[in-house]
């Protein structure tokens, strides 16, 4: 329903920006302006519509529903810019440019809603479940390859940058990815040193919960001045890549925020696990060591993997503030959008980064929900 109610208020903002240039804001232009009257009142309908089949009581009927009529929504949506972005261009200078609106990223949001909530409810199995609630996306996905969006100022400045968009594309993935790994091979030894040792607890998880609360960037500073004066004074390491900005400082620093999670998990899952199956495996002949990774460490590993899971999504938002001292990555549109007051280069930054963030979260529930023992999946996940 709230998917539904933020779906019709979008209706009432701007949905497209016709801009002289890529710089100056633009007019923006609403539903009735942006579309034909028919195709307005079409979309118009069908939000309504599916803030209707939200009231209603059969749950399997309205999750279908709300699944058809969300991702008919969603269909429309872009082939209704994608045309009219090319119409509206049609006569203008060929440096002018059409960006969505707000009411175009508000519908966007609404559809996010609608369609978390639909497959949460829907009652299909495996493969059946993401078919039903993919299809939309993927229709967009076809469209968006095919280069029936292509007149969209985003896509124009993507096809400006195409290269060094893959290139940074690959550096952010670069980033995250051994940050999360180095983070989880220390935040999971830490969690399990403070499960183990009362001594130690105290100091590790205050210590990872205070850096928690140091801003990234005057993280990534500090860490500038320590790291120059060891590759200064070791030059082989300047000769590997480690220096005092660029990809080092950055990698230590989220893994550092990385800790603090897949600490605090890995100490809890640890602590959480019933004492009977432990008795039992020293009952049985284990050693501690034995009982410790056949019994408590696959008891646990769903709790720790989800410290990971959160760690693995905070770190690719932070990847993007590593540009700022040469590291690279999606970060680097976002900075010089900034520099250079081009909202659409800054989206061309912002946009893969909340969609890679978006599939790490759903790649890691997936890891977690198949790994999980499904006693242990139905009390706890």
């Amino acid at each position: 329903m709230t998917g539904s109610v933020v779906g019709v208020i979008s209706m009432f903002g701007g949905w497209l920006t016709l801009k002289p240039n890529r710089l100056v804001s633009g007019d923006s232009l609403g539903l009735w302006e942006s579309f034909s009257a028919t195709w307005a009142v079409v979309l118009f309908a069908l939000w309504f519509s599916c803030l209707a089949v939200s009231l209603f009581k059969p749950v399997k009927l309205r999750t279908a529903l709300l699944g058809i009529t969300s991702n008919a929504i969603l269909v429309l949506t872009f082939v209704l810019v994608g045309y009219f972005s090319t119409s509206l261009l049609e006569g203008e200078p060929a440096i002018a440019r059409i960006s969505p609106g707000s009411g175009f990223w508000f519908s966007l949001a609404g559809l996010y809603m609608v369609l978390y909530a639909a497959r949460k409810q829907i009652k299909l199995a495996g493969i059946l479940k993401y078919v039903y609630v993919l299809s939309g996306p993927f229709v967009v996905g076809i469209l968006l390859f095919a280069g029936f969006l292509s007149d969209l100022s985003i896509l124009v400045e993507f096809n400006s940058y195409r290269e060094r968009f893959l290139l940074e594309l690959a550096q952010h993935a670069r980033i995250f990815g051994i940050s999360v790994g180095a983070g989880a091979a220390v935040g999971v030894s830490l969690g399990i040193l403070a499960s183990r040792n009362k001594h130690a607890r105290g100091p590790i998880l205050y210590t990872t919960g205070i850096i928690q609360t140091v801003p990234s960037l005057a993280l990534f500073g500090l860490l500038i001045g320590p790291l120059s004066l060891i590759s200064n004074a070791f030059p082989f390491l300047r000769d590997i890549g480690i220096r005092g900005i660029g990809f080092t400082p950055a990698v230590i620093a989220i893994s550092i925020y990385s800790l603090l999670p897949i600490v605090r998990n890995t100490y809890v899952g640890l602590r959480q696990i019933d004492p009977a199956p432990k008795d039992a495996g020293l009952g049985m002949g284990m050693s501690r060591w034995q009982v410790f990774r056949r019994v408590e460490m696959p008891l646990a590993t769903p709790l720790v993997l989800e410290g990971i899971r959160t760690a693995s999504v905070q770190a690719v938002g932070l990847a993007t503030v590593a540009a700022l001292i040469g590291a690279g990555g999606l970060g680097w549109f976002v900075f010089q959008g900034i520099g250079q007051a081009a909202p659409d280069l800054i989206l061309l930054g912002s946009i893969p980064v909340i969609m890679m963030a978006l599939l790490v979260d759903a790649v890691m529930r997936l890891v977690i929900k198949t790994i999980s023992p499904k006693g242990l999946s139905a009390r706890h996940l």
